[in-house]
């Protein structure tokens, strides 16, 4: 009996037993019992990243399988229908009235859907910002920098993580991928400097490591909320603002309304994951190992200049992405390559770097949930229902309902550019419906579209490569995600509020 209760598959049965039932549940208007069954396997994923003993890469792995055999995914025939897996090989009346096939297999079509997400632009930027931080860890330079870093800013745990934060807003204007931003330039920095600290960055669970990474995370959410150029989908809501509302929230409205939020939620994350975390560093001992790390590093090694060369030329591709036309993630895969061909990684560099192919594998699953939760009208269905449940509502209410709601759903979503595709427009429509004001009900989904990142270690890129080190355990990550985005939440709704009315935007 002790041997049931400890073993693995004991602690996922929460999370089969409500994946089976909500599969199982009747289908409400707007969704279908294939609809059901891949809402139930995605809550049952969640779940089972809270309770399971199970690594995350498992239980996306045994959660596509269930999909694909289930035959719960959209497939595509070989004359362009876009039906449900199960579907595949029924017949179909079609416009001249004769009774025809479709074309698709209903498992082999789902099992192409199942790893699909292995071709996704955005797992592979992840991937390859791994590298460019193995890359950065190989040649001293983040260690180099890290220390002068540490050097000028270390008086405090909390001034290194306001050194971190500063970077992320420095970038963030002119770099449009918060995962280019985050993961290939300041996340490289980010280990060096908990390398610096004295941290086994191989010894998982740790204080420190743990404060400087979700800092560096959330801070990477709130510079890309302060700027319609911070993410990819900052301008979606811009766009959707301008069709929906007939408004204009170009680049200085988006900062004059995000300014006040962002700012004070940035200076305060530093203090709060201090008190929550306690990391603890002796600075004293600090200052006398960073001059013996200097000395043992020596001048600007070759391979570090030719490193700095690269970098510098993938930082002016990626600010200068709308002119030259390349994308961020064929920036990074280039950078990749060129490390590779001038010698500053080897090839066995790229295979031996587990946490890449493991958080490759679980993103590019969930990216794969996500859109299936768009193709099976999912999300249109929430979207859809929240305009009818709030009919009743005055204004203000339905705004700041849509708003929470909007901000919750992320749950929902592993990339953020999804989750601003999938529900901006329905919400957006809800509100219009509705008659909220448009100003108001478009910051804080301008806002929120990034600070709900918080919420889980598979938001997006960014957080997945922090989340991926293992110094906080995921379970706890969820925690921590609430704590931080109640504190979002407080003050978007008081100190947000107030500066929005001072602005006539309400």
């Amino acid at each position: 009996m002790q041997v049931f209760k400890e073993s693995q598959f004991v602690s996922a049965l929460p999370a089969v037993v409500l994946a089976f039932t909500i599969a199982h549940l009747p289908a409400p208007a707007g969704l279908t019992p294939t609809s059901m069954r891949l809402l139930g396997v995605f809550a049952g994923v969640i779940m089972g990243l809270l309770t399971a003993d199970y690594n995350m890469s498992v239980i996306l792995a045994t959660a596509l399988l269930t999909l694909t055999l289930t035959k719960s995914f959209m497939c595509i025939t070989s004359d362009g229908h876009s039906i449900e897996c199960e579907r595949c090989k029924t017949t179909y009346q079609g416009k001249s009235g004769h009774w025809r096939e479709y074309q698709c297999d209903p498992i082999g079509g789902s099992f192409d859907v199942a790893v699909s997400g292995f071709s996704n632009k955005v797992a592979w930027l992840v991937f390859t910002a791994f590298h460019i931080g193995t890359a950065v860890e190989k040649t001293g330079f983040g260690r180099r920098v890290s220390l002068n870093l540490v050097n000028i800013m270390g008086q405090s745990t909390i001034g290194i993580g306001y050194a971190i934060c500063i970077a992320e807003l420095a970038l963030a204007p002119f770099i449009p991928s918060n995962t280019a931003r985050g993961g290939g330039i300041v996340y490289p920095i980010v280990e060096s400097v908990i390398a610096s600290l004295g941290v086994d960055t191989q010894m998982g669970e740790h204080p420190v490591g743990g404060f400087l990474s979700i800092v560096a995370a959330t801070a990477n959410l709130l510079s890309s909320s302060l700027f319609v150029t911070g993410m990819a989908g900052n301008p979606i809501v811009a766009n959707k603002a301008s069709s929906i509302f007939g408004i204009e929230f170009g680049f200085t409205e988006w900062v004059l309304g995000a300014s006040v939020p962002s700012l004070l939620s940035i200076a305060l994350i530093p203090p709060l994951m201090y008190v929550i975390l306690r990391p603890k560093v002796d600075f004293g001992q600090l200052s006398v190992d960073i001059q013996r790390q200097r000395n043992i590093l020596g001048p600007v090694s070759t391979d570090e200049l030719k490193l700095c060369a690269t970098l510098f030329v993938s930082l002016v591709l990626w600010v200068g992405t709308p002119y030259f036309g390349i994308d961020s993630t064929v920036v990074a895969y280039t950078v990749i390559i060129v490390l590779v061909l001038i010698n500053i990684l080897t090839w066995d560099d790229i295979i031996k770097n587990y946490h890449a192919w493991d958080t490759f594998f679980w993103l590019a699953s969930f990216i794969v949930l996500a859109e299936q939760l768009s193709a099976l009208g999912v999300t249109e269905w929430i979207g859809n229902s929240l305009s009818r449940s709030l009919h009743d509502a005055s204004p203000m209410t339905s705004t700041l309902s849509l708003a929470l709601v909007y901000f919750f759903s992320m749950y929902l979503f592993s990339s953020i550019s999804s989750h601003v595709v999938a529900f901006v427009g329905p919400f957006f429509a809800a509100g219009h419906v509705l008659g909220c004001p448009p100003r108001l009900l478009t910051i804080l989904i301008a806002l929120f579209s990034s600070m709900s990142g918080v919420l889980t270690p598979f938001s997006t890129g960014s957080v997945a490569i922090y989340a991926a080190q293992k110094y906080i355990p995921q379970h706890r990550w969820f925690v921590y995600g609430l704590a931080i985005s109640a504190m979002m939440l407080l003050i978007v709704f008081t100190v947000g509020l107030f500066w929005w009315k001072l602005l006539g935007w309400f």
